[in-house]
């Protein structure tokens, strides 16, 4: 199975799970022994909905890496190594980094952090378009745009507030797109690695926080601490920014 296909079939169940539809038994699903999850079925010893959406970011992760280390090489002309030189080439429409927000621990909101990552994701769906006029040939780009896409519905659906978070405006799209569609094509083109990169650190950010709420969860079900996350996200951001 491909690794696209696989993502593809996990969002399906994750979505299913969410909504509370049970899983089909049919040719083409894969079973939850082969995707690594004990079951999707809601049975006792099922894993909690979190862990499931993580698998999914896990995997887009990957797809995300796998592009962008793909555009730097052949663009660029350099070895995946010397990507640390291109630090400097920053997009500024790029979300604030989610260390730096309500899901940090020393100012933990789990619902102001759910808002900031599905605001966040919508930012990098509009950037993604960006992406997508300068790679239209691109196989792994309409994967890790649709995963984005189930991703923001995901989140939404775990707020207790969804309408805080409205869908970008047709104007800030056209903000967000201008500031990256213009220049010469250097210009655009170091503007999709930036963009690549950073979603990377987002999507790693994202699966840190989702973690440390599934080891609050269960620390405070046995009475083990009163406090949720208890440093386990300062130490992650920084270990994860590379």
């Amino acid at each position: 199975m491909t690794s696209t296909h696989y993502l593809s079939l996990l969002s399906v169940l994750v979505v299913m799970v969410v909504n509370g539809s049970p899983v089909p038994s049919a040719p083409g699903w894969t079973s939850g022994e082969e995707l690594g999850v004990e079951s999707f079925s809601g049975e006792p010893g099922a894993p909690p909905i979190w862990e499931n959406v993580i698998k999914v970011i896990k995997l887009l992760v990957q797809e995300v890496i796998n592009f962008r280390d793909q555009q730097f090489v052949e663009e660029f002309q350099k070895p995946v190594e010397e990507m640390s030189s291109f630090i400097q080439y920053q997009v500024p429409s790029i979300p604030t980094h989610l260390s730096k927000t309500p899901c940090s621990t020393s100012n933990y909101n789990k619902e102001a952090c759910l808002q900031k990552i599905s605001h966040g994701l919508q930012v990098y769906h509009v950037l993604l378009q960006h992406v997508k006029a300068e790679y239209p040939q691109s196989t792994l780009l309409p994967s890790v745009m649709h995963q984005t896409t189930v991703l923001i519905g995901l989140f939404k659906d775990k707020m207790k507030a969804a309408e805080v978070v409205e869908d970008l405006s047709a104007s800030e799209r056209e903000r967000v797109l201008g500031e990256v569609s213009t220049g010469i094509e250097w210009e655009r083109k170091t503007s999709v690695h930036a963009i690549l990169r950073e979603l990377r650190h987002f999507l790693v950010d994202t699966k840190t926080a989702l973690r440390a709420w599934r080891r609050g969860a269960k620390a405070a079900s046995n009475h083990d601490i009163t406090m949720v996350g208890g440093g386990v996200l300062d130490q992650a951001w920084s270990k994860n920014l590379h």
